[in-house]
């Protein structure tokens, strides 16, 4: 009786540390694609801004001269 009551919550302890284990997973991985979501766009806006001032500079240019 209490090696079958040990063995259950040995299960249990070992069944939460398993979920918790997946949940961090699922977590980290979502963690992870959003950082390189946010990424990917911080570097398009910095190519949009680049051109952006390049533009500028040529309007500028077509404007003084």
């Amino acid at each position: 009786n209490d090696n079958q009551r040990l063995a259950t919550l040995l299960y249990e302890v070992a069944l939460r540390q398993q979920i918790e284990e997946d949940i961090k997973s699922k977590y980290l991985k979502r963690i992870d694609h959003l950082v390189g979501a946010n990424n990917e766009l911080l570097h398009k806006l910095e190519r949009c801004e680049k051109e952006r001032a390049g533009y500028a500079s040529m309007a500028d240019s077509i404007l003084m001269g």
